[in-house]
């Protein structure tokens, strides 16, 4: 009984040292999705999505509306298994435009996370086969454009090494297409 015990005990505390970032890999930016999904709801609108990670685990920012009509957003900050919102924005349009033509749905199409995940592991595995240096996702990032042309939204995504040193920049095109490598 004690050996079981001393086990579990064990296992406990290994696994709260072990933190899943959340742009670790294809499943763990599927489960950033589903935190925003769980959160906000699959209709919400974005101007932006981050995730970062850190030693200490990762944060997911948006800023975020579930009604894009009433020009209010909110930047939202999930680290440590809880949300907190640092900020509420108000949005100023020129006549004539609409909110929604400067945001982007998770369940529209231009933003795909299973897309991303791949892109985030090819990413990784490129640094590998071409500097022979094993790397972990920094940053990843998605921002609407400012002017509302989609044609010119990219993945933006970085990597480094696991003790640090040098960072390697990717930008990809929504179709996943990579359109800079730069380090």
């Amino acid at each position: 009984m004690k050996k079981i015990i001393l086990g579990l005990a064990t296992l406990a505390f290994i696994a709260c040292g072990k933190t899943t970032k959340l742009g670790e890999n294809a499943s763990s930016i599927n489960s950033a999705k589903e935190k925003l999904d769980d959160k906000f709801g699959k209709d919400a609108h974005y101007t932006s999505i981050t995730i970062t990670d850190t030693e200490h685990g990762s944060i997911l920012a948006a800023t975020v509306t579930e009604n894009p009509s009433s020009l209010k957003m909110g930047d939202w900050a999930y680290f440590q298994n809880s949300w907190k919102q640092n900020s509420e924005i108000t949005l100023e349009l020129s006549e004539g435009s609409k909110a929604e033509d400067f945001m982007f749905q998770i369940k529209d199409g231009i933003v795909d996370f299973d897309l991303l995940g791949k892109l985030v592991e090819q990413s990784k595995e490129k640094v590998a086969k071409e500097k022979s240096i094993d790397v972990v996702t920094e940053l990843i990032s998605i921002n609407a454009p400012n002017n509302g042309d989609f044609e010119k939204m990219r993945y933006f995504i970085t990597t480094i090494p696991e003790n640090g040193g040098t960072t390697f920049k990717f930008w990809y095109k929504m179709d996943g297409s990579l359109e800079n490598f730069d380090y």
